[in-house]
């Protein structure tokens, strides 16, 4: 019973605060009326005269291409020892990843 009380309560507080915040919708203290434009206001020939338009840089392409979709590959083949089984120090060879630092940064 203590708790349907309780849970009442909150609901009803809860209630009362939200209706008040709905009610005032604003922050105390005095209200200060910004304007963009107060740096043009001051100088009118500013304001006359046209802005160089901004150049336009079309996005450049990787010299070399786009990678290749690894599902179009297929399956690669799998490096076995020779018993037969995955040799799992061949899967991943050093020449197939090539220099990294000659590569930089190409997304």
């Amino acid at each position: 019973m203590l708790a349907i009380a309780l849970g009442l309560g909150a609901g009803v507080l809860a209630i009362k605060i939200l209706q008040d915040y709905n009610k005032d919708r604003y922050i105390e203290g005095e209200f200060v009326e910004l304007s963009g434009q107060e740096g043009e206001a001051d100088h009118p020939h500013a304001a006359a005269q046209p802005q160089p338009a901004e150049p336009v840089h079309p996005a450049q392409k990787p010299d070399n291409g786009p990678n290749v979709n690894p599902v179009t590959l297929g399956t690669a083949e799998r490096p076995l020892d020779a018993n037969g089984r995955l040799d799992p120090t061949r899967i991943a060879d050093p020449a197939d990843f090539g220099d990294w630092d000659d590569l930089g940064c190409q997304g």
